[in-house]
């Protein structure tokens, strides 16, 4: 049986390697060969899919060679992202849909080789990762640049393990540490390159201490209504590294280290406010709040906003709430009319409005219009130039 799921594997390797190499991810012979020699399901010995519940909530199911190995391995080797743990290893399931809070997952391949081919590693090069999850982008560097070359931190101390297990089994022996990856890991630094397989707010400074001169850093920053900035920065001195931004298709689970808001006590004051509140004018329409260029802007202007769709008595809510018990929300009623709603501390709406404006002003720029300056002390973002700074990144 083992025997059939190898040479089945390998034939799916190769057809994954052809997929992305037609979407644009896979661009290089030395990378093609590592997708083709390493194995994604050792790493996904078990993972989640998803799907909506009868109530809208995404509900979990197991998926193991256990349940169905012919489904296991064929899904493992598609071009998606799938879930391996809930809640931080809290919720699990015997077999029944479940419903938890993604923590880790084992991203796309897709986006997996991309950002590998984006790192432009010139051969063997010192590499460190932060963050592991699966550990499936782990042993491609390991097989790509030589375990002796890289260098993986990881969080969640269960994950770790696993993770060194599974390397292991393939042959590979990286250095391994179990930490908040934002701290680094001095040991194996300077590293040449640095890429992050999470996203967090900003870049750490750590990351620049052990950065080597003119290295790369290569990470998706994530804001508090969930837009993503891909990006990749170059150490331009000892204390500063600067990148233009490239898009936001690329994320990853969030830091755990970010602060995260419960959000029902601030979802329940909201509600009750409402009640006693008078509708404001607005210009904004509903399908502009989906556009991640404006949902870029106003996570610079309004940083630890966080936005929740809510649908109350037939009518369709935007919600923007802030820790500080401010509050907006756009509703579109079963008539087509829309109208816009705030509360709180300070007039959330209007200044979401304001950056809006802003934003419309200086033509809708999308995230390559972007860029950032890190150092050990701030992160500046700037539009078009880096003298027009228009934001300081933090970990709200």
């Amino acid at each position: 049986m083992s025997d059939l799921i190898e040479e089945r594997a390998r034939v799916l390797r190769a057809r994954l390697a052809d997929e992305l190499e037609r979407d644009g991810s896979l661009r290089s012979p030395e990378w093609r060969r590592a997708v083709e020699r390493v194995p994604r399901h050792p790493f996904l010995p078990r993972f989640y899919r998803d799907a909506p519940g009868p109530d809208g909530v995404t509900r979990y199911t197991p998926v193991s060679p256990e349940r169905d190995a012919d489904e296991w391995l064929t899904l493992i080797y598609r071009n998606k992202t799938w879930v391996t743990q809930l809640d931080n290893g809290a919720t699990s399931t015997d077999g029944a849909p479940v419903t938890g809070i993604p923590t880790s997952s084992s991203t796309l391949p897709g986006a997996v080789v991309r950002m590998l081919e984006d790192l432009d590693v010139p051969g063997k090069a010192p590499t460190f990762q932060a963050g592991g999850g699966s550990d499936y982008s782990t042993g491609l560097m390991c097989e790509r640049l030589g375990d002796e070359f890289v260098t993986r931190s990881e969080y969640d101390p269960v994950l770790s393990a696993e993770g060194r297990e599974r390397l292991a089994s393939l042959g590979y022996r990286p250095r391994l540490v179990t930490g908040d990856a934002a701290q680094g890991c001095p040991e194996g630094a300077p590293y040449s390159r640095i890429i992050a397989t999470y996203s967090p707010a900003r870049v750490p400074a750590a990351w620049l201490e052990q950065s080597a001169p003119g290295g790369l850093i290569l990470v998706s920053l994530v804001g508090s209504l969930d837009a993503y900035g891909y990006i990749k920065l170059e150490k331009s001195s000892a204390t500063e590294a600067r990148g233009r931004f490239i898009n936001g298709d690329v994320s990853f689970m969030p830091s755990r280290e970010i602060a995260r808001p419960e959000l029902g006590p601030l979802m329940r004051a909201a509600l009750d406010g409402r009640k006693h509140s008078q509708a404001v004018d607005t210009v904004l329409h509903p399908q502009m709040l989906d556009d991640q260029g404006l949902m870029w802007a106003a996570q610079l202007a309004l940083p630890g906003t966080k936005r929740v769709g809510l649908t109350v008595d037939d009518c369709s809510g935007r919600w923007f709430l802030h820790p500080d018990g401010s509050w907006a929300v756009l509703e579109t009623h079963p008539d087509g009319s829309v109208r816009a709603f705030e509360g709180g501390t300070r007039p959330l709406w209007s200044e979401l409005e304001k950056a809006a404006t802003r934003w419309l002003s200086a033509d809708r720029p999308g995230l390559e219009r972007y860029g950032l300056i890190a150092t050990a002390n701030a992160n500046l973002v700037w539009l078009d130039h880096p003298d027009n700074i228009v934001a300081t990144l933090t970990d709200a």
